[in-house]
């Protein structure tokens, strides 16, 4: 006689989590809702949990690890850092049982979630614990998903809309007016130019992440942009970006506190990095430049570059 996972007591299952990673706990065994409601039973105080590619779980488990179903009592509350990535099956109605039962939430991965939407964004717009969002390669967020992120009362830190199609310059409008306190902004390949680095820079003195890594339509224009207004930036990736030239590439390698910068498949004829530092200047220190491959990249001279 068998006996499914969804027979053993909540003590017991409390038993055998206890000895797993707790970034695997929600891996186990292709769990579904009823073993999300297991967890909801027996684990209350369960501060991360990592539910990466599970496809069985629905809103309804999502309703449990929140406490909004009957059969789920309490939920797990005290949850700080959840990963959805890649749960097809979630909708909007899972962020509302997020923004409404898992208040402590600090982390939140929602990238590859094919089926949320712009209008799941107003239920996340008010997580004020909140200060990292992941919405990467979610299909159906748009300019509008944006503006509801920003006209609520988040505090992001870092947001990361890399590969969402509909994302243009009008996000970036938005993002400098209400998510202006954000240090780590990721707009791989989303639809955006010139114009939206410049609706955007004057506002984000706080960004030391930049990643907007095959945005094609970016030009020299935007990389003076971002060097004249971002200078507390340490890292920034171009990858892709192929409008790009040794002007644009000069000016952002004089950004004052730059270390890290993705230069892959940029079109470049020629690069000098030369970092000696006027007398009055304090040194500044490159860690590290990623240039494979660069096509085609014919001389790159780096003067008294420090490593």
């Amino acid at each position: 006689m068998e006996t499914h996972i969804s027979c053993l007591f909540p003590e017991i299952l409390a038993m055998i989590f206890s000895y797993l990673d707790v970034r695997d706990k929600g891996r186990v065994a292709q769990i579904t809702n009823t073993g999300l409601l297991l967890i909801a039973w027996g684990l209350h105080r369960l501060k991360s949990l990592n539910l990466r590619s599970c496809r069985h779980v629905s809103d309804v488990g999502i309703g449990h690890l929140a406490g909004m179903t009957r059969s789920a009592a309490e939920g797990c509350l005290s949850l700080e850092y959840l990963t959805l990535q890649d749960c097809q099956k979630l909708t909007d109605l899972s962020l509302k049982h997020i923004s409404k039962g898992l208040t402590k939430l600090k982390v939140l991965n929602l990238s590859f979630c094919g089926g949320i939407s712009d209008a799941g964004m107003i239920h996340l717009s008010h997580m004020t614990s909140l200060w990292s969002l992941n919405l990467r390669s979610c299909d159906n967020i748009s300019d509008t998903g944006i503006m509801h992120l920003a006209m609520g009362t988040l505090r992001l830190s870092g947001l990361d809309v890399s590969f969402c199609d509909k994302i243009g310059d009008q996000s970036l409008a938005y993002i400098a007016q209400g998510l202006y306190q954000l240090k780590s902004l990721s707009l791989c390949s989303c639809h955006i130019s010139d114009d939206g680095i410049n609706r955007m820079v004057r506002q984000m003195h706080e960004l030391r992440t930049l990643n907007i890594g095959q945005c094609v339509r970016i030009t020299d224009k935007g990389l003076e942009l971002i060097a004249d207004h971002l200078t507390q930036l340490t890292g920034i990736d171009l990858y892709g970006c192929t409008k790009i030239t040794k002007r644009g590439l000069e000016r952002i390698t004089q950004l004052p506190c730059l270390k890290v910068l993705n230069l892959g498949l940029c079109v470049v004829l020629q690069i000098e990095v030369n970092f000696v530092p006027k007398k009055e200047e304090k040194k500044k220190t490159l860690l590290a430049i990623h240039l494979t491959p660069c096509l085609p990249l014919h001389r790159i001279e780096t003067g008294h570059m420090v490593l």
